[in-house]
């Protein structure tokens, strides 16, 4: 019966691993070359985050999705390897981290946008904003390099304690900014139409544009939340209770974790064509360009 449910869980976890790669490698080309071929979009700084999030999304999806189908697999056939799991397990945690951090630099700028305008168009650039995620990146690689080289429940602990800062300052981003955007939409609500004049028209199309942009940024937070708490789940009790590393049952719930953590930068691009009008368009001229090109 154990044997049943393990071969159960190795098909499940590989087609499932096999399916959101496909998915995420697909979605988040279309994604970056739609913001890259469009100036429209390629001008405005929220796009260019979020031009920054989808090539850390896609740098998830080649790389964590395999090492997990790898680990699966060889698993299955031998037995668990504890270096290769150990260099799976950090790499993984350094690519969600990457891909984590831009999300947070993503939501950083909407937050300045609604709360502080004037600060936000005189100071925030495209520089300053790529200096900033380097920042966060030279972050996770030194967490990385505590992980493997020093005292690991210090780190884990450091880690822990720096994933729920960062935490709670999404949602304080995301609550202050979705006040902030209700009371503006409440404070200008459209007059009869009779009376709208081509001006106000225009200002609330800018306002419906940047609630879209508010919404979209929240629901991206909430799907991180749904798909990175196993993982957190997984390390407070691996940290709370000594749970043995490469233990099969400890093992496998760190392969669903993983798993769901990273189809997250899958749903992200999901979100994106969902919410974006001009960005469904030139995803779809891109699509039919390629499947005209594999016609011809």
């Amino acid at each position: 019966m154990q044997e049943e449910g393990d071969l159960f869980n190795v098909v499940f976890l590989c087609i499932i691993n096999i399916i959101f790669m496909v998915a995420g490698v697909f979605l988040n080309s279309v994604v970056i070359i739609s913001l890259w071929k469009s100036a429209q979009l390629r001008k405005k700084l929220c796009y260019f985050m979020v031009l920054v999030l989808c090539c850390f999304d896609l740098a998830v999806v080649i790389i964590t999705h395999p090492l997990l189908i790898a680990s699966i697999i060889y698993v299955r056939l031998k037995a668990i390897n504890e270096m290769y799991e150990l260099t799976r397990h950090l790499i993984c945690i350094g690519f969600h981290g990457l891909s984590m951090f831009a999300l947070f630099t993503l939501n950083m700028e909407r937050f300045l946008a609604v709360t502080c305008p004037f600060f936000h168009q005189a100071s925030v650039t495209k520089m300053r904003l790529t200096c900033f995620q380097a920042l966060l990146t030279i972050i996770v690689v030194c967490h990385l390099l505590l992980l493997r080289y020093f005292n690991k429940t210090v780190v884990l602990v450091l880690l822990l304690v720096f994933l729920s800062l960062f935490l709670l300052l999404f949602i304080y981003f995301n609550c202050k900014i979705l006040a902030i955007a209700k009371s503006k939409r409440s404070d200008e609500r459209v007059p009869p139409v009779t009376n709208v004049t081509s001006v106000e028209k225009k200002k609330k199309k800018k306002q419906i544009f940047k609630l879209k942009n508010v919404s979209t940024c929240s629901l991206m937070v909430g799907c991180f939340f749904v798909c990175s708490c196993p993982q957190i789940i997984y390390s407070s009790l691996r940290l709370a209770a000594g749970m043995p590393p490469y233990d099969r049952k400890v093992w496998l719930f760190n392969i669903w974790a993983n798993t769901l953590t990273s189809t997250n930068s899958t749903l992200n691009c999901v979100i994106f064509f969902w919410r974006n009008s001009i960005l469904r368009r030139e995803g779809m001229k891109i699509i039919n360009a390629f499947r005209a090109h594999v016609i011809n």
